[in-house]
Order: C-alpha cells, then sequence, then structure tokens
C-alpha cells in the first residue's frame, strides 16, 4: 500500500518507484488525495487527472478528498464528480480524510 497525495508533491516520483520496482500493478494499492484548493466538480475532476498522469497510472486504488475545503458546495462537488470517476472505473474506492462529523452529515 502506498499514500501518497498532491500536496505531498510526490506524485511523479512514487510513480516512478512503482514502476521501478517491478511489482506488478495489481499487487500495489494505491492511494492519493485531492488538496482542498481543488475541490469543487471540475477542479476534482482536473486534479484526478493530474494525479494519474503524474503517477503515470491507469487507475488509483483510492482517491480521498484530502481536507474539508469550508464551501460547502466545493464540498458537495467534489464528491459528485468522485462518485462518477468511480461509477467509470476509474478509480475502486473514494472516501475522505479529515472530516469532522458535521462535514459527514452533509
Amino acid at each position: 500500500m502506498i499514500d501518497t497525495a498532491a500536496m505531498y508533491s510526490n506524485e511523479r516520483g512514487v510513480g516512478k518507484a512503482i514502476r521501478d520496482s517491478n511489482v506488478p500493478r495489481h499487487e500495489v494499492f494505491v492511494s492519493t488525495k485531492l488538496q482542498p484548493c481543488d475541490m469543487g466538480y471540475e477542479g476534482t475532476l482536473a486534479a484526478f487527472h493530474r494525479s494519474l498522469a503524474m503517477l503515470e497510472l491507469d487507475y488509483l486504488d483510492l482517491y480521498l478528498i484530502h481536507w474539508p475545503n469550508e464551501d460547502v458546495g466545493r464540498r458537495l462537488g467534489s464528491w459528485k464528480a468522485m462518485e462518477e470517476l468511480y461509477a467509470q472505473g476509474k478509480v475502486r474506492a473514494i472516501g475522505v480524510s479529515n472530516y469532522m462529523v458535521r462535514h459527514l452529515q452533509e
């Protein structure tokens, strides 16, 4: 399992390490996270595709919202985009990180 994030600025290096390891992709669980500044429907889709490109992967195992943005509309737009990415098979699981109960209740 490899945990990375756009906010960590390490996706390119993580992708290279995965390729250099010669471990089959299906044996490596890769998680990355959407940073708050990219939240919103369109921003989430763009950030997801940037992360995939940086990692040089065809899909992610887990995509998380890294931290809740204060704008509820952007949070909900991000979740909608993530549900679509999941439905398209581009990510195998979606979720949130660092959310409080009030964020989850939305």
